[in-house]
């Protein structure tokens, strides 16, 4: 994100949390930002795209928060797991996405709408396989159910403290009671009942298998190493040379490839080609 449409979306931002997504106009985002409409219209065709680059930015925060947390670190570790979930919720409090969701909820804009609904769905989708990843496998059909009962206990949980306490509450407290009051529901339900909601309710069908997600990993990356040859620092290259290898590999060494994730990441921000990169190292996350 360069220097100028980040100017925009942080006036955009202030302006959505202080007078409202709906209130806002693009004047007030010109007038905020200091920009004129023509440089505005370089980057965003709309205010709802202007919202959309917010939710994408906090999501990607989130994805690479989310990943730091887990190097080094069991599946099967609740304490991560419970970090993680932490980290989305801290990062809407931080950027007020609450207060935009709600103004957003009484919109006409069907696509905007259908950005919201895939981001829900996502971060659903993500904290469902992750209970599957602590839970014992004859509870994996109940790994859905749980999810949504997680998050409202949770958000419920926090709105009910902060009506009776002006004192903040650690969110890591609050999600460890609700995932151990799920939690405690496994054998019962295993036993006796069927899951409410069927364990392929959320499923995208761009659900790969590990086989497609390697070497989608792979080509994207041999694609960007002839991009780069010649032209890209010779620890850029090595990154990718290095991946590449690795995930050749009939057991990729895990730990080596975390770590090098990360550091090709930093090493292509703020690069042309720093959308690939992203997309490399999200994919190549979901193969390891």
């Amino acid at each position: 994100m360069n220097t100028k449409s980040k100017q925009i979306i942080d006036a955009a931002h202030q302006l959505f949390i202080e007078k409202g997504f709906a209130l806002t106009s693009i004047q007030d985002i010109l007038d905020k930002a200091g920009v004129a409409k023509g440089t505005f219209y370089n980057y965003f065709d709309s205010k709802n795209e202007c919202l959309r680059a917010i939710l994408k930015y906090v999501t990607e925060e989130v994805d690479r928060k989310r990943r730091e947390i887990a190097i080094g670190k069991e599946d099967d570790d609740e304490e991560v797991f419970i970090e993680q979930m932490a980290v989305r919720m801290n990062m809407n409090r931080q950027h007020h996405l609450l207060v935009m969701f709600e103004t957003v909820s009484f919109s006409d804009d069907v696509e905007l709408k259908s950005f919201m609904k895939e981001q829900h769905r996502a971060e659903l989708q993500w904290i469902t396989k992750r209970l599957g990843n602590l839970y014992p496998p004859k509870a994996k059909a109940y790994t859905l159910d749980h999810a949504v009962m997680l998050v409202g206990i949770v958000q419920h949980m926090m709105h009910v403290w902060r009506l009776g306490s002006q004192e903040e509450i650690a969110t890591e407290k609050v999600i460890r009671y609700a995932l151990t009051r799920v939690k405690s529901m496994i054998n019962e339900q295993a036993e006796n009942e069927e899951a409410f909601l069927p364990e392929n309710w959320l499923t995208f069908t761009s659900d790969n298998s590990t086989a497609d997600l390697k070497r989608e990993v792979r080509n994207a990356l041999e694609e960007l190493l002839n991009k780069t040859e010649g032209k890209d620092s010779s620890k850029r290259q090595d990154y990718l040379k290095f991946l590449l290898s690795e995930l050749q590999a009939e057991a990729p060494r895990t730990f080596l490839v975390e770590s090098v994730l990360i550091s090709l990441e930093h090493a292509f921000n703020q690069s042309e080609y720093e959308h690939e990169v992203q997309h490399i190292v999200k994919t190549a996350w979901r193969v390891i």
